[in-house]
């Protein structure tokens, strides 16, 4: 019998190369002549519809799914199954993901995550919570604030305020900022 598999949960502010770890995983494993699958959420296509892609545009092909109960579904209906799942945009799931990706590991597969951990309300997203608690790994990754430009953002900050929490975007909405730079931001606007 295979052992339990490893969940590694890639986690942090906008811009602090999220996507890009877990695809460096996905690319070792590939090298390792391993058989992978990609997941990302069918509300993601701000660079790709059917890709999972950095900000810097590198890029691996992805399934994409609408519930985390789909992912599931394609991987029980697999002959033969993966070594390793890997899965972008963590946050934009339902609450089923951690579930899902438990039932995942303990069949023998490695499953890597990158989401952010935090709304640009600073609070956290369930979800990523959720997987963070159970997680084998947590990597936690900061950003170069783009207010004072020291490497210490940890935070996302919504330059537009239209949607609601769950707002698909890049450079054109959302900035990483440091817990300082938030503040003063905040503060400005009348927070």
């Amino acid at each position: 019998m295979k052992g339990i598999g490893k969940l590694t949960i890639i986690t942090g502010p906008m811009y602090s190369g999220k996507t890009t770890e877990l695809l460096s995983f996905a690319e070792i494993y590939e090298l390792g002549r391993k058989k992978i699958l990609i997941f990302k959420p069918a509300i993601d296509t701000r660079y790709s519809k059917d890709d999972v892609v950095t900000h810097k545009m590198f890029k691996m092909p992805a399934r994409v799914v609408g519930k985390a109960q789909e992912i599931l579904e394609y991987y029980e209906s697999l002959e033969e199954k993966p070594d390793a799942i890997f899965v972008d945009e963590v946050h934009f799931f339902d609450g089923n993901l951690t579930k899902v990706l438990k039932t995942i590991t303990l069949d023998g597969v490695d499953v890597y995550c990158a989401g952010l951990d935090m709304s640009y309300l600073w609070e956290p997203f369930d979800v990523t919570a959720q997987l963070m608690s159970i997680a084998d790994e947590v990597i936690k990754k900061k950003a170069v604030c783009e207010v004072c430009g020291e490497y210490n953002a940890t935070l996302s900050y919504k330059t537009r305020a239209n949607g609601g929490v769950l707002d698909v975007g890049g450079k054109e909405k959302y900035i990483a900022v440091c817990k300082e730079c938030y503040q003063k931001i905040r503060k400005e606007e009348g927070h």
